[in-house]
């Protein structure tokens, strides 16, 4: 690995270390942090705010946990009871009574409320397990929901704070990732020396002025429960809101597609002010805010711990289960039973690119072009379930791609059998589309008798490319797979997909070219309905080349330019903190329109990239496609650029 990949921090590509077992280290991919860690450091994390937390799976028989300074924790393994740790420092035995052999699992998550607790630094500083053993990826859902609110959301004057507050309670229940942005005194309003969340949401952490990156993680939902304490300090009707209208216009500019639930405090306080702040948001077009109203939810004086209106954990146990109905029915989410290993379901399967995963329980259909799955699996074999006949390619440990042609029924992809131990595997499909149309179908895994899946280390960073059959790879020996998107990707550790097909142009006119101004949004190039849900993933760079089939179309320069723009505006609304690349197109077509169109959309994270030059007569397979060869071309020169920005 170069040393520019390195200072990038994005992972090597993907399956030739995926088998590895982790270290138990800081940096270790195999652990997941959920909440607003502080990663900054290679040997130590902070968790931020409440209720943050962090996810892994072990081997061997014994695990202990290293922290700087004296803490409060709480540590649960395999599943079971929350253990309370109180004022532990240095390595600190969390098996004392040794596991059986195998696989385990760890959740820690920190009482305290906030980084810096009676003075101490709360931080993680690595595991330490058995010799041989090592860490293996958790089984982490994918939805999250955020709890942003004061002390009854940090879940104050209960026994173990944030573990017992409806937060946390209504995430578990709910099968979901949680964090909690809350902290004892908070405010909507920052005013009479109370902080208000309308502008402290935003940052790292409870205090300081450090912006939080929101490409860290995207919220499924987000409650929010606050005005409990601006009676106290003077604010008006007025003022809060405004502030609460303004925080859900925020909120909404950071996390495109979650749901917002703007929750009536329990003491009734600014009832009307916040429902007209969810008024006036769904009145500016945002559907997806909702008002709760909680009236009825607890009794006094048998619900609460004391006369201000924080709930007991009996108390705040009534409120999640009041709460995680509604913010079900809004995510058509109630939670499932997670499917068997190797079935369509599989949490420890990850889809790369725009998958359909909603319309059947048994086959998962992939839509766009370069879409892929992986997992990790233990055993010796591993089977494809197909449908109907489809090309394929499949890599077994990071190995070579091995192609099945017109594979269908049960596919044997060992036919020599591996070594006992984990492996992974990377699945991708024959673009379907134009005159090829294989069932790009996947309907499961076949493993051996007692094997099971778990999930393979995923790259930080995820490139989109959006485009036509040069973005598709059209005229290359394996399509999507030798198109300067895929190779990209690969070549930066980085997940990719490849928003593109053939014939595709930008601007929408009359003709039957699909236009992806239009969509863009969508889960099929070629269906208007359902959009994508943009929550799946979060893309940190887009990647645009479009023109070149606008050409002869009767499109002027200025119904370019203003589609450009359209789909400049829709990229920035589903991917906040994306860096975007429009490329100029390699024939050179609408390019002065491309670069006018960055230009006047004024986004800072925007730039026009100048492709003159880029390929020769000889990367190309005719007059307009890039052969193998052309695409490598390319992959030499945009890469660099790329990981120039990504590095910032």
């Amino acid at each position: 690995m170069t040393a520019s990949l390195c200072a990038l921090g994005l992972s090597i590509s993907t399956t030739a270390r995926a088998a590895a077992l982790g270290n138990g280290s800081v940096t270790d991919p195999n652990i997941a942090y959920t909440g607003r860690w502080d990663l900054g450091s290679a040997t130590a994390a902070v968790p931020n705010w409440t209720g943050g937390y962090l996810q892994t799976a072990f081997t061997g028989t014994t695990v202990k946990i290293k922290a700087r300074e004296a803490v409060n924790f709480y540590a649960s393994v395999d599943g079971g009871a929350d253990v309370f740790y109180a004022g532990v420092r240095g390595t600190v035995n969390l098996t004392p009574t040794p596991l059986p052999q195998g696989n385990h699992t760890l959740r820690v998550s920190y009482r305290s409320g906030d980084t810096v607790f009676q003075g101490l630094v709360l931080d993680f500083q690595g595991l330490v397990l058995d010799s041989g053993a090592g860490t293996v990826a958790p089984r982490v859902p994918s939805g999250l929901i955020e709890f942003v609110g004061d002390s009854i959301t940090a879940g104050a004057l209960t026994d173990r704070l944030a573990l017992d507050s409806y937060g946390w309670k209504t995430g578990e229940q709910l099968g979901m990732r949680h964090t909690q942005i809350a902290r004892s005194g908070y405010c909507l309003v920052g005013k009479g020396g109370c902080v208000g969340l309308a502008s402290q949401f935003f940052k790292t952490a409870s205090t300081g002025d450090q912006n939080w990156d929101f490409s860290r993680y995207q919220a499924s939902a987000v409650v929010i429960n606050l005005g409990t304490n601006d009676i106290g300090h003077g604010v008006t009707g007025t003022e809060f809101q405004s502030a609460y209208t303004t925080l859900l216009r925020d909120i909404r500019a950071k996390y495109p597609n979650a749901a917002l639930f703007a929750v009536q405090t329990l003491k009734k306080r600014y009832v009307a002010e916040t429902k007209a702040a969810v008024s006036a948001r769904n009145g500016a077009g945002d559907a997806k805010v909702s008002y709760v109203d909680t009236s009825g939810w607890l009794t006094d004086g048998t619900d609460y711990e004391d006369g201000n209106g924080h709930p007991n954990e009996a108390g705040h146990t009534k409120f999640a289960n009041r709460l995680a109905p509604v913010i079900a029915a809004k995510l058509n989410s109630a939670p499932l039973e997670a499917a068997a290993p190797g079935r369509p379901g599989d949490p420890h399967i990850t889809f790369g690119g725009r998958w359909d995963t909603k319309s059947s329980t048994t086959a998962y259909t992939p839509y766009w072009a370069g879409a892929y799955f992986r997992t990790g699996f233990t055993g010796r074999t591993v089977k494809l379930e197909q449908r109907g006949a489809i090309d394929l390619w499949a890599s077994i440990d990071g190995g070579p791609a091995t192609f099945y042609d017109e594979a269908k029924g049960t596919v044997n992809l060992t036919p020599a059998p591996l070594a006992a131990g984990n492996h992974t595997l990377q699945v991708n499909y024959q673009v379907v589309a134009g005159s090829y149309h294989g069932d790009a179908v996947f309907q499961g895994l076949t493993l051996d008798s007692g094997a099971t899946t778990f999930t393979p280390p995923t790259p930080e960073k995820l490139i989109e490319f959006v485009g036509d059959s040069i973005t598709v790879g059209t005229t290359t020996s394996q399509n999507a797979r030798t198109a300067y998107g895929w190779l990209i990707g690969e070549r930066l550790g980085a997940d990719h997909t490849q928003i593109a097909q053939g014939g595709a142009a930008l601007v929408d006119t009359a003709d039957d070219r699909m236009s992806l101004e239009r969509q863009f949004t969508k889960l099929n190039p070629n269906a208007a309905t359902p959009d994508w849900d943009f929550s799946r993933y979060q893309a940190h760079a887009v990647v645009i080349n479009l023109g070149t089939n606008d050409v002869g179309r009767g499109v002027s320069s200025a119904q370019f330019q203003t589609s450009y723009t359209s789909l400049l505006r829709k990229v920035r609304t589903a991917y906040p903190n994306a860096w975007i690349f429009a490329l100029r197109t390699f024939s050179g077509r609408f390019g002065t329109e491309t670069k006018t169109a960055v230009t006047a959309f004024g986004d800072a994270r925007s730039s026009s990239i100048d492709t003159t030059g880029w390929i020769a007569s000889d990367d190309l397979s005719d007059s307009v496609h890039p052969n193998d060869k052309g695409h490598r071309t390319i992959t030499d020169r945009l890469a660099p650029v790329i990981s120039a920005k990504l590095r910032t």
